[in-house]
């Protein structure tokens, strides 16, 4: 089967928006500043990033710019998770790292600390990888995580990511050298899994 993805998201007139019971993905705006800076400047979201908590809401001004202009080159598609019923951000969802050839894309997601264990981040990264699968005819989609993340581990196990191996020291938290653990998602898998 021959797809051209990069066709597809040249297509793109604007970012999906994409929409569960609880959760909208949708486009970043520059009014979104004040939500995002909550969102990354959380340390515990950021425990396992490889970047630090934000300090200063003019990073969360440069990180909404980042996913604009990622879009406008359709390197990556970076939402923020929205509530439904006011709109305010929640988290962010992310595919990225597109591999046209392959078809392959990663995943990456964070939601707001005080909102975990309530399966808002496992919607939203359903609505992701069916619109990816679907839209993008993408084959499979892998997602890299700490190894000590253990609700992360949890929600991909749910979604019916398989972990397949783990990479030495490949990232630093801060000053920490840190191994990564790679999931992996087939299509078949996704279609089949139990709903």
């Amino acid at each position: 089967m021959s797809v051209d993805i990069n066709t597809r998201l040249a297509a793109l007139p604007a970012f999906p928006t994409l929409s569960g019971p609880r959760v909208r993905l949708r486009g970043p705006r520059p009014e979104d500043a004040d939500d995002v800076f909550a969102l990354f400047s959380d340390a515990a979201v950021m425990r396992y990033w490889s970047s630090a908590p934000m300090q200063a809401l003019e990073q969360a001004q440069g990180k909404i710019e980042e996913m604009l202009d990622a879009f406008d080159r359709r390197e990556m598609l970076n939402w923020l998770i929205a509530d439904p019923r006011d709109g305010r951000v929640i988290g962010s969802c992310t595919l990225f790292r597109f591999d046209a050839r392959h078809r392959r894309a990663e995943i990456g997601y964070a939601l707001r600390s005080e909102l975990w264990g309530r399966g808002l981040a496992s919607e939203a990264v359903a609505l992701a990888l069916d619109w990816g699968f679907r839209d993008l005819a993408l084959h499979r989609i892998e997602a890299d995580i700490d190894p000590r993340n253990e609700a992360s581990r949890n929600l991909l196990g749910r979604l019916g990511f398989r972990p397949e191996g783990v990479l030495r020291e490949r990232f630093f938290v801060g000053d920490e050298p840190t191994d990564s653990e790679l999931h992996g998602l087939l299509v078949q898998d996704w279609r089949d899994r139990p709903r």
